[in-house]
């Protein structure tokens, strides 16, 4: 009988991988890995536990499922769960997960469930849109959410946002202009939520933008989307 195919992951690489993102970082910017996608196609829940012992701040997911199994894996470290669902929302505030809020709809769905269960400060990070056009607030909205938060259930952990192109030095000026529009974020809402913004390449590229968080996916699987970046890595499987 043939044998059926095994992936196999170097967690040395992984450990390296980690260690060179980290290089780059101030020593009190938090590292946030991405394991979405079972972790781009390995495994999160043996990944998520490495790099929780190696250090990592917070565990990134795209779905309350993905949250949910690594909670039952004994994970304990913060979770982000980036596309939260409205009908998972319960699940979420049940295992304790932190929801990436990107629109009004999702926040009072999330509002609603906080007020009937009497959770008081529950961690959210809002999600702001400052180019990329997938998901988030509008940067003008942001006055109305800081009003609209003072008297929630919700607590402000973080403040977000995707940049579209960090890996690419033609569209330079257009990331200077999502930052700068991020940038306009923090006198608003203070110096107490987590600011996050960059990935693997932004991390590289944009040093002046680590703010307090970065967010880390397929580099520490050892690719960079550049020569450069993809020199120091290496790849795990």
């Amino acid at each position: 009988m043939a044998e059926g195919t095994r992936f196999e992951i170097h967690l040395p690489a992984l450990k390296h991988n980690f260690q060179q993102i980290k290089k780059q970082l101030q020593a009190d910017t938090k590292i946030l890995v991405v394991v979405k996608a079972f972790a781009y196609g390995s495994d999160a829940t043996a990944i998520g536990r490495f790099l929780e012992e190696e250090g990592a701040d917070y565990l990134g997911v795209a779905y309350v499922r993905e949250g949910i199994a690594l909670r039952n894996a004994g994970i304990q470290i913060p979770i982000l769960v980036l596309h939260p669902q409205i009908h998972e929302l319960s699940s979420l505030v049940e295992f304790q997960l932190e929801p990436c809020v990107y629109s009004w709809r999702v926040l009072h769905a999330l509002e609603e469930i906080l007020t009937a269960q009497k959770t008081k400060a529950y961690p959210i990070h809002l999600k702001f849109n400052t180019g990329l056009h997938r998901l988030g607030f509008s940067v003008d909205e942001r006055y109305a959410l800081e009003q609209h938060i003072k008297s929630s259930y919700a607590h402000l952990q973080g403040v977000l946002s995707h940049l579209a192109a960090t890996e690419d030095p033609a569209e330079r000026i257009f990331t200077l202009g999502q930052l700068d529009q991020f940038n306009l974020l923090k006198p608003v809402f203070g110096e107490n939520p987590i600011y996050h913004v960059l990935n693997t390449s932004g991390v590289f590229n944009y040093p002046e933008a680590h703010h307090d968080m970065v967010r880390c996916g397929i580099g520490l699987y050892g690719y960079g989307n550049q020569t450069k970046v993809s020199e120091l890595l290496r790849p795990v499987g």
